[in-house]
């Protein structure tokens, strides 16, 4: 659900521009500029840079349950601003806050699921994150075109409520545990997590004790070794692409796209199609991924984009005022657009991230990586109205273009295949060792405490 409250700050704006730039504007008394909905758009990226600096270390401090429940808070906190704001201000304000907790999001969920996934629904498991995202996108879209900007508003807040009180029902992760010198803990945890399954929370156990994790260690490890420094370069090309694709400008001012194109549907309607169509895609992406592979779909993925894109590029370069027959085209190209990116270039690159990296320092590399990753949303963000006026439209999409045409040879290249290998293999393989070896056998000495965990231990 911390997933489906970013995808509420990311839904919210394309919804409400054309109440704020009205001639009565829900907040204040005049109508919203092109360039104040613009800081509207991206300020919450500022905020997105700021939660980077702290959020990993408070993860790898608090345990990823803990962290989880205070990522709740700033999500409250903005909702509540802006629901009250009197200004355009506030309203910058109160999305400044709701950034913090979406980094905070960003961070901490991918590590929690990945430390307590089985291998072979681990990716699965991994892409919800952008399932979910997308769900609270097209829920934005859906409600804010039909209901007042308050109760709307007040709708965004009660999201991360709700998902602050589901927190209390489960454990925390058992491998944070485990770094904690907290084994009883994390037996308990892992047996909770396997449905109680006594056979494979020891097969885990013995696995988790075969790794030698080490406490929580400082950001110079992150160069420490061969197989760290990998980690980083895939993370560092992983959000450098998924930035740099447009997507985030295409869901900021999606709306906004649509009346620019000419198109005869209403561009409300329009975004609720495209926002639905990745819904769809992101949950299909949830059953392949960990058939397909890694790399199968990101490549999939970032070509269906490249070409989405240069296609849209040429529709803007006055064909579509030439032709209104063809108006089609853009509904097309961003529908393949969000759809590629939901596929793969939006999941993928979280899995792998949490996959390639030791767990002594997943959560200083995420806040590392997110940190590049959240400048860069707010430079694409921000910097979309005016690529437009430099480059033209065509101009501004062909740059996405010929991003995810680069992505293409990034992931034939450098990318390797992470489908369904245990933690400990691929980390081996990253570090030029011999590849790990999954124990089929429980340790002799390893024991299981059953203990009833009553809702104070979850």
């Amino acid at each position: 659900m911390s997933a489906f409250c970013i995808g509420n700050m990311l839904g919210w704006t394309s919804p409400v521009q054309p109440l704020l730039e009205s001639g009565d504007p829900p907040v204040g008394e005049l109508p919203l500029s092109r360039e104040q909905i613009s800081w509207l758009g991206s300020i919450n990226f500022i905020g997105a840079i700021l939660g980077t600096l702290f959020w990993g270390r408070l993860s790898d401090l608090l345990g990823r349950r803990m962290t989880a429940a205070v990522v709740a808070l700033p999500f409250a906190l903005g909702w509540i601003t802006v629901l009250a704001a009197q200004s355009v201000s506030w309203l910058y304000v109160g999305r400044l806050i709701v950034g913090i907790g979406c980094s905070g999001a960003m961070i901490n969920s991918p590590m929690y699921v990945t430390e307590i996934a089985q291998d072979d629904i681990r990716g699965r498991l991994g892409s919800y994150l952008i399932t979910f995202l997308n769900a609270g996108c097209v829920f934005c879209y859906i409600i804010g075109s039909y209901l007042s900007f308050h109760v709307f508003t007040g709708i965004c807040l009660s999201i991360p409520i709700l998902y602050s009180v589901l927190l209390i029902f489960v454990p925390e992760s058992p491998v944070y545990l485990y770094t904690k010198n907290n084994r009883e803990g994390a037996e308990r945890s892992l047996l909770w997590y396997r449905g109680g399954d006594i056979v494979q929370t020891e097969k885990e156990m013995a696995l988790l004790s075969s790794r030698s994790v080490r406490k929580t260690v400082g950001i110079t490890a992150l160069w420490a070794t061969k197989g760290t420094i990998k980690a980083m370069f895939l993370g560092f090309g992983f959000i450098m692409g998924q930035q740099l694709c447009g997507i985030l400008a295409i869901l900021t001012y999606t709306v906004m796209i649509f009346k620019m194109s000419g198109h005869s549907m209403s561009p409300h309607l329009s975004a609720i199609i495209v926002g639905l169509l990745q819904l769809v895609s992101s949950f299909g992406s949830s059953m392949v991924v960990d058939k397909l592979g890694r790399r199968v779909l990101l490549f999939i993925s970032y070509l269906a984009m490249s070409i989405s894109m240069f296609t849209l590029g040429w529709y803007f370069m006055d064909v579509g005022s030439r032709d209104p027959s063809l108006g089609w085209i853009p509904v097309i190209s961003l529908s393949v657009h969000v759809v590629a990116y939901s596929v793969g270039a939006g999941p993928v690159p979280f899995i792998v991230m949490a996959e390639t990296f030791p767990p002594e320092v997943r959560g200083t590399a995420t806040s590392v990586i997110q940190f590049l990753g959240t400048s860069l949303s707010f430079a694409t963000v921000k910097t979309f109205p005016l690529l437009i006026s430099l480059l033209g439209t065509h101009g501004c999409f062909w740059v996405y273009g010929c991003a995810c045409l680069f992505l293409v040879g990034f992931t034939i290249l450098c990318v390797p295949e992470t489908k369904g290998k245990p933690l400990n293999v691929i980390l081996k393989k990253l570090n030029g060792e011999e590849d790990g070896v999954e124990l089929q056998t429980v340790a002799p000495k390893s024991t299981i405490v059953i203990t009833k965990m009553d809702s104070t231990k979850r």
